[in-house]
């Protein structure tokens, strides 16, 4: 996954951001054999790998010791483009993903919150990453919402919240209908329509 990951970030110049989950159905997890209980932990780590993968540490390679991973004198290339690695976002509304945002992500992608639910959670996410020494304002948070939902109040109040990025939801299924819509929620929220350049 880290090679795939940094192979597509360095042939994008820097366009990939990975956002994960732990996942919440015990049997989705025991039919791939993880067991269900040390998802957590197995996520924090995995993480780890992949930055400790991504990093330059050659000529010796990179090497890792740990619950689940173990290995001495790994080399993969190409390094990610972006330096730092490839931005991992966390998804989730549960403690548990706050918390891991806060130690370990760049980001955090909330499912589900909004109004005073979003904004206690942005708060814990405040509080948690200064316990762990860093910037809450060097995480960025994305929200989801539907395009029927998505006015310029309800963008600014976000904004006002801290969210960095609105991920929009089309409820069409027709690509010229997307492209509609897409285009009136730009209008709604005072974005320009973006222009492309002739091939």
């Amino acid at each position: 996954m880290a090679k795939r990951l940094a192979t597509v970030d360095a042939l994008s110049k820097g366009r990939v951001r990975l956002c994960i989950g732990v996942g919440w159905m015990r049997e989705e997890l025991e039919a791939c054999g993880i067991d269900f209980s040390s998802r957590g932990r197995r996520t924090d780590e995995c993480i780890d790998v992949m930055r400790a993968l991504w990093a330059d540490t050659e000529p010796d390679g990179a090497s890792f010791d740990g619950e689940f991973f173990s290995f001495a004198h790994a080399h993969t290339h190409p390094k990610p483009h972006q330096s730092g690695g490839v931005p991992i976002h966390i998804g989730g509304h549960s403690p548990a993903s706050i918390r891991r945002a806060a130690r370990r992500g760049d980001g955090w992608q909330p499912l589900g919150l909004s109004g005073e639910a979003l904004t206690t959670a942005l708060a814990r996410l405040g509080q948690e990453a200064g316990e762990a020494g860093r910037d809450p304002k060097n995480i960025e948070i994305t929200i989801s919402g539907l395009s029927t939902g998505t006015t310029a109040e309800s963008v600014s109040e976000l904004e006002e919240m801290g969210v960095d990025r609105l991920v929009v939801t089309c409820l069409q299924a027709d690509l010229g209908a997307v492209k509609e819509e897409m285009s009136q929620v730009a209008a709604t929220v005072g974005l320009a329509p973006a222009v492309r350049a002739s091939p």
